[in-house]
């Protein structure tokens, strides 16, 4: 079935839309040649989009499409090449989600190509940065982040930062929910305790663990993983909830102290927490 396209107003208003970007653009760069738009296929009852390009003054289709949601987030010369790539959001209606790509023009064939981020351990941010000259494709925290770049038609990871340990920080125990609980049968709720002396005062604390099934969190280090809220109960009486920000992998207790109290961490990359004088903050 031949497809149809927005009507020809529509195009009209994209053209001098686009026109109007390729001069913001050209400001700063005046080799600008490539400027990518997502079109709405209207004429196919399932919908989807495709991804079309003004080169050398022309509008044509790039050839990718797909029946889910595109969004260009940013577009630019990645890898100086002399033309313009674009970054692009994919997703699925609902829960579903698809990895973001990079979409160019390959000299050697003259055609549009894509290549997409794959087997990332962050979700990409919908900025690029300047990294040792270079546009960069970065996710995650201070405590954890991945770098990208694209070079020659390739995603290549050029970071892979976590934060470490407080120094000399050895791990005295660990409080696995995998470990603790039967996930196959145990419900949301479900506690267990352990026991540790967390102020060296000679008793132990008890560490309540409520177990939570693995959700989606839009988080990649704990999407789908069973996770515990953790409740401490002091020996003097008082208790410290630790998971109003979020729930924990692990439990996880260190050898190193601040303010009298052992330093904790939860089990995701690179974070972990010290006692304030009140209670555990992430640090």
């Amino acid at each position: 079935m031949k497809k149809v396209y927005s009507s020809i107003i529509m195009l009209v208003i994209l053209s001098l839309d686009v026109y109007a970007s390729v001069g913001l653009m050209g400001q700063a760069n005046e080799k600008t040649r490539l400027v990518y738009r997502v079109f709405e296929i209207d004429g196919n009852e399932d919908g989807g989009n495709e991804i079309w390009v003004i080169k050398d003054g022309n509008l044509q289709n790039t050839g990718i499409e797909a029946y889910d949601i595109y969004e260009i987030m940013d577009q630019r010369d990645y890898d100086s090449d002399g033309f313009e790539e674009a970054f692009v959001y994919q997703s699925t209606f609902g829960s579903g989600e698809l990895p973001p790509f990079i979409l160019y023009f390959d000299k050697e064939t003259e055609a549009f190509r894509k290549v997409e981020f794959m087997n990332l351990g962050v979700f990409l941010k919908n900025v690029v940065e300047v990294w040792n000259g270079r546009w960069s494709f970065i996710g995650g925290t201070p405590s954890h982040y991945e770098r990208y770049i694209f070079d020659n038609g390739r995603i290549v990871k050029v970071e892979d930062y976590t934060r470490p340990l407080p120094d000399g920080a050895e791990i005295l125990l660990t409080a696995d929910p995998e470990k603790m609980f039967d996930v196959l049968e145990a419900e949301d709720g479900e506690k267990k305790n352990i026991s540790f002396d967390l102020d060296g005062d000679g008793q132990n604390e008890t560490i309540e663990c409520e177990y939570l099934h693995g959700v989606k969190w839009e988080d990649f280090e704990r999407d789908y993983k069973s996770t515990m809220n953790i409740t401490i109960y002091w020996g003097s009486g008082l208790k410290t909830t630790l998971t109003e920000n979020e729930t924990w992998l692990n439990f996880i207790v260190l050898s190193t102290r601040t303010n009298g109290k052992n330093d904790l961490a939860n089990g995701k990359k690179g974070c972990f927490y010290r006692w304030d004088g009140k209670t555990y903050k992430l640090q």
